[in-house]
């Protein structure tokens, strides 16, 4: 099978665009490490280079443009090329923030290893709008996920900007934004990790149509809620906000979230099998792979 360049599947924006939409939104702390994940030609690596003293790393597997990016970056100190692939890559020894127009084929795998990532502290990313909303959530007034909850614990998510498709190039099919991801001070405090992503996992694929019927949980709940605070458990998962989701947890004895127990690592794995399936037997033309 052909290996279709990365310089054909993505869209880069215009230099003009980025000087216009990033120096009016993208604010840079010093003594940070900048890190552009799939800089391709180099248009935001550039407007970082002017815009920052800070040290700058231009991730870019296809190797046609990171040869272009060590030529015309050569006599810039502060820029580093790394011709791989950053979702292979050891995490970065220092704090650092991400700015980027990132591969969309990657975005989902882009955002779970930069957040999951203790020394990861902001980014500014260019996605589809789609995605942006799924990862936002109740934050950006949409409905809520598993991953947007459990994204909301450590991080405040906001789309700064709307992009037009001419500000690309090719011009892509989707609408654009930018996404702003910055760690909340307090969300390193928050305790009992594990144990709330499997409630939150479990509340989640259980609780049909509502939290008041998740199996084992909902009656326990109903008996136990604040009166002034039932109308959450006749919610849909989607409609609970972070808030609603902490109270019901901390409404739960150790004897109730045992029944949660690895339910997190459950989903993930039935959510990686369906992606596998879909790469091979559903997926058109699977047997020419």
């Amino acid at each position: 099978m052909a290996v279709i360049p990365i310089s054909v599947t993505q869209n880069f924006l215009k230099p003009e665009v980025i000087d216009e939409v990033f120096t009016k939104f993208v604010k840079i702390p010093e003594n940070i490490a900048v890190i552009d994940i799939g800089a391709g030609t180099g248009n935001i690596t550039s407007w970082l280079a002017k815009s920052t003293q800070n040290q700058i790393l231009a991730y870019e597997l296809d190797e046609n443009l990171s040869r272009q990016l060590i030529s015309k970056f050569a006599n810039t100190n502060k820029v580093v090329i790394q011709p791989k692939n950053f979702l292979q890559e050891p995490p970065v020894t220092t704090k650092y923030m991400v700015v980027a127009n990132i591969p969309f084929m990657s975005t989902a795998a882009i955002i779970k290893q930069i957040t999951d990532d203790l020394k990861f502290e902001e980014a500014y990313i260019v996605l589809q709008k789609e995605a942006a909303y799924r990862f936002g959530g109740n934050q950006m007034n949409q409905p809520s996920s598993i991953q947007s909850t459990l994204l909301e614990v450590d991080f405040s998510l906001e789309v700064l900007h709307t992009f037009r498709n001419e500000d690309f190039t090719p011009s892509p099919s989707v609408t654009s934004v930018l996404l702003h991801i910055k760690r909340k001070p307090e969300g390193a405090n928050f305790q009992r990790r594990t144990e709330f992503a499997d409630f939150v996992a479990y509340i989640y694929n259980k609780s049909v149509p509502s939290v008041r019927r998740s199996p084992g949980l909902g009656r326990y709940l109903a008996r136990k809620i604040d009166l002034g605070r039932i109308p959450i458990i006749h919610k849909k998962p989607s409609e609970l906000s972070l808030e609603d989701v902490t109270y019901l947890f901390s409404l739960c004895d150790k004897s109730i979230l045992e029944k949660t127990v690895g339910y997190d690592n459950f989903i993930k794995e039935q959510s990686n099998n369906v992606q596998k399936i879909h790469r091979t037997r559903n997926d058109e033309g699977w047997r020419r792979r």
